[in-house]
Formats: structure tokens, sequence, C-alpha cells
């Protein structure tokens, strides 16, 4: 007769159990009110795909309730505010980034709470959550730089990047201010914890020193992405998935952990009619293996603590999250940019045109 052993009860394992229960009562429920299926919003392309691999096909088969995913506009503000005001809920869920939802918060109440318990959120990093969002990937606003272009090193600074006496190069930097303006107090010796709020002036003086420096000014993360792998730019900003994803398929170019981190996560919009069980897919996409799935399969980084310990180290190594890589991020404050974004973009649209 084989031996036996005790079961090790811990916190987090009946936490485990209390959620997966959780979510089977609110498949029963929806199930019950008619509900299959949820539709859900996000950025659509490798995002998307990472998403349904970790979250969506999981989910389904866990709860019988089918996931339909679509993808929505650059900047999906005016779909969620028209989708609310017209009570025209083609949406259950929306993937927002930070900036996002203080714009909407600023204009009036258009999230569902989320009633995330603190078990929910026990391991979260801090800032990752609020009574109606929900952050689960989290990516870099950081520099990056075509090795063969430096071979004796690049610059590891932002002042370092727009010194184009010691280090000279075709550059390129996204076409929207929020984060390049950022990028341009760093680069003016504005120190992280200071950014905020923004000294306007000073940045676009900043950003004036370099524009006969900037060949391209890219506009989207798949043109960022075909700048890093060709060899039309020597230095660029980057978001770190894009520049992982060049790393990826061989493009020979040096990262820099230095810039901002921006966080994308769910919000549920208000009146939405099938709330719980898109609470429930919320709750869901918080769990450390889930996130940690997602992390396998896109580079960004989880919001859960505990998802790094279901990845291999060489993985950790890119995320924006990984410790080493995370202190040398400052958080993109998307409260400011929720109150200022339409007049600070008139002036950068005017400074384009000079």
């Amino acid at each position: 007769m084989g031996q036996t052993f005790p079961t090790l009860l811990t916190r987090r394992s009946v936490l485990a159990g209390s959620g997966a229960c959780g979510l089977m009562a609110a498949a029963r429920r929806a199930r019950a009110e008619g509900v299959s299926a949820l539709t859900i919003a996000d950025v659509g392309a490798e995002p998307s795909a990472a998403m349904r691999r970790a979250f969506y096909e999981p989910f389904e088969k866990e709860t019988g309730i089918r996931v339909i995913a679509v993808p929505h506009a650059a900047d999906p503000v005016t779909q969620f505010r028209l989708m609310v005001e017209t009570r025209s809920y083609i949406w259950d869920l929306c993937m927002l980034n930070t900036e996002h939802v203080a714009r909407l918060q600023h204009d009036g109440r258009y999230f569902e709470p989320l009633h995330l318990t603190p078990a929910d959120t026990a391991d979260l990093l801090p800032g990752m959550f609020s009574d109606v969002w929900l952050g689960f990937s989290v990516y870099a606003v950081m520099m990056a730089w075509q090795t063969a272009s430096f071979p004796k090193g690049g610059p590891s600074s932002w002042p370092e990047f727009w010194d184009v006496g010691r280090f000279p190069g075709r550059r390129s930097l996204c076409r929207s201010p929020a984060a390049t303006l950022e990028l341009a107090l760093l680069a003016d010796g504005v120190p992280p914890d200071r950014l905020y709020p923004l000294d306007v002036d000073r940045a676009f003086s900043s950003l004036a020193r370099l524009r006969d420096h900037v060949a391209i000014w890219w506009s989207s993360g798949a043109q960022n992405t075909l700048l890093l792998e060709s060899d039309e730019v020597d230095l660029s900003d980057t978001w770190s998935s894009r520049a992982q994803a060049a790393v990826s398929a061989g493009a020979p170019v040096t990262l820099v952990w230095n810039g901002l981190y921006v966080t994308d996560g769910w919000c549920i919009p208000t009146g939405c009619p099938r709330a719980g069980i898109a609470r429930a897919f919320v709750r869901y996409c918080a769990r450390a293996d889930r996130q940690a799935e997602y992390a396998r399969h896109i580079a960004n980084g989880p919001t859960n603590r505990r998802a790094f310990s279901y990845l291999a180290p060489e993985r950790a190594a890119v995320l924006p999250t990984a410790p080493e890589n995370f202190k040398g991020l400052t958080k993109f404050d998307a409260a400011w940019w929720g109150e200022n974004t339409g007049w600070v973009a008139e002036r950068f649209e005017e400074f384009m045109l000079e």
C-alpha cells in the first residue's frame, strides 16, 4: 500500500481554490441569464494573439463562455464614450491604458466598478489597479540603438541620446507628444521623480534642439519595429515589445532600460448587461499563471509579481517589470495627460509643421 502525505494548505492555495469556485459560480449565473459569449475589444495583432492563448481560450475552456475578440481604434476613447452614451454595447470589456482611463474619467462616469477583493490584488505591483481598471500588461518607452553603429558603446541616457556630437547618427522619435515630451525633459536634465507636472515649454525647447537630427518620426509600433530591423536609423526611442520583436527577428540592436512605463488593462463600460461575467474575466487575468503565459508570447511585463515564478530566467530578463529593468523606468503620469492632452497635442502638431 502506497504512502499518503498530508496536504499543505497555504493562504494562497485556499485563495486560489476560492477564486476557481468564484469563476465557476459566475459562469453558471451568466449561462442561466442566457449569456454565452463575451466580446472584448483589444489592440489586435500580436498582443491579441498572445491574449487568445493566455486568457481567452483558457477562460472559454474553464467557463464555457466564448470570447470574441475585436480590435479597437488606436485611440479607443471616442469609441468607448459613444458606446456608453448611446448604450449600444458592442463590447463587454475594453483594453485601455492609463491615459485612456484618465481621459474618460475626466469627462464623466464611463466605467463599471470591478468589485476587486484584497485576494484578487494581493500580489499586484503598486498602482496596477483601481476600482474600475485592472492592469495586466506593462510596456516600456525606452531606447534602442544599432550595435554596429556604436562599436565602442552607444548612449545609455537621454542626455546622451540628444548629444549628436558624441553620438552622431540618424535618429527617430515617436510622432506623439505623450512620452516624447517626457524623454525631451529627461534629456534636458530633469530628474525622473520631478517630471510632472510637465514643463511643456522646456520640453519643446529640448525637442527643437534635436529636430534637425531626427530622420524619421515614426507613428506606429509596426513602423518602429521595421526601423530597428533595417539600417534606416541608428538610434530610436521604442516600445519594449516592439524592440524585443526586432531582436527576436535577428536585428543587432542594443536595448537600454531607461525611460517610462505604461500599463494596459481592462475596463467594463457603464451599464454593460454582461458586467458580472466580465468582472470574472478581469479577475481571471489577474492570476499569476495566466499573466506568465501572456508574457511567454509577447514581451510585455506582468503586473502580478508571482508570474515570474512561472517564467524561465532568460524570459524574465527581457520583460519591463523584471526588477532589474523596472528600476530604470518611471511611471507615465496618465492623470496629467488626461487633463492636458488636447492643447498639448495641438501644440505638438504645430511644432511638427514649423
